[in-house]
């Protein structure tokens, strides 16, 4: 297939989602250097949020134009709906100031130890093409060949509508529609809790919060993100109490350096593909409970099962 013009795959706002494979400094540089460089001259707002040895790089590239470019901040430790919420505020902000157009540069922060965060980072590079759909965006995410595992690449194919930078550009045969890519990583279950797992059963989100809370500190938590595991607990308590059951059970546990927590319920499940990945609107008077948890928890895992609904939240110790 040959080269296109981005702006054919826009969508009806002009979002463009295209994401590029590196597997030199030169090869990043020659997808994302161009990029940055024409949003500068143009005028257009850029932010970028590239590993921090990649920010080095555009930026001695960039000499003085650096400058021009919004850099994000902490970008190698986002979560995945932290960075989309960053996204959207940066959008907002620049269209109502008159921007027709926004750059955007995000490299995925793919865990180090693969594990449960990889799926939710697939999940959230295909949500960006429901989350950005009615913004004027252009959003160019670079995949590291030479770091990341051969599955993750695979899948860049799958989540992003545009391969490939300049002249190499071109549509996805293998793309997939969103909620349809989100299921298929669904159909892997969550395993089992382990036999000694604590376990409770609370009806009120301050039961939960106590429970969850004395597990994290026995497991060695430390106490800010014990307070975290606390406040996740208690909104994904709430969560079942509003929507599913008046009933929620709880297991905790620690595995290797994490701990972990369940809540699930007798309820319907969960009809949303990317529940707790939205960004509510600021008058919305719910809606924020499963993405609270999500921001405070390393990774945050969903699945309906055949009796209701579970969650699973984990923290690094």
């Amino acid at each position: 297939m040959g080269t296109i013009n981005p702006m054919d795959t826009a969508g009806p706002s002009g979002l463009v989602h295209e994401a590029f494979v590196y597997s030199s400094d030169d090869e990043f540089l020659d997808g994302a250097l161009p990029f940055l460089e024409e949003g500068v001259e143009r005028g257009e707002p850029v932010l970028a949020a590239p590993t921090k040895a990649n920010a080095r790089l555009l930026r001695q590239r960039l000499g003085e134009r650096a400058a021009a470019v919004d850099w994000a901040h902490d970008s190698e430790s986002h979560a995945a709906v932290e960075r989309l919420a960053i996204f959207i505020d940066y959008i907002d902000g620049h269209v109502e100031g008159g921007a027709e157009r926004v750059r955007l540069l995000g490299e995925p922060c793919w865990p180090a130890d693969g594990g449960p965060g990889v799926a939710e980072w697939k999940r959230y590079e295909s949500f960006l093409n429901l989350a950005l759909a009615p913004h004027p965006v252009w959003l160019v995410c670079p995949y590291d060949a030479r770091a990341l595992a051969p599955d993750i690449v695979e899948d860049a194919r799958r989540t992003h509508p545009t391969i490939g930078y300049g002249d190499n550009r071109r549509a996805s045969t293998e793309y997939v529609e969103p909620p349809a890519f989100s299921r298929g990583l669904d159909r892997i279950p969550l395993s089992k809790p382990p036999l000694g797992a604590a376990e409770a059963y609370v009806d009120n989100p301050s039961s939960a919060r106590r429970f969850v809370g004395a597990q994290a500190r026995r497991a060695g938590l430390e106490p800010d993100r014990a307070d975290d595991v606390e406040a996740a607990a208690s909104e994904l308590a709430a969560n079942v109490f509003r929507h599913a059951a008046r009933v929620a059970r709880i297991r905790a546990w620690k595995e290797h350096a994490t701990f972990i927590f369940d809540v699930d319920d007798t309820g319907t499940g969960f009809a949303d593909p990317f529940a707790g990945y939205a960004v509510p609107e600021q008058t919305a008077p719910s809606g924020r409970g499963l993405m609270i948890a999500r921001r405070l928890a390393d990774v945050l895992q969903i699945r309906t099962t055949p009796t209701g609904g579970v969650v699973r939240a984990h923290f690094s110790l």
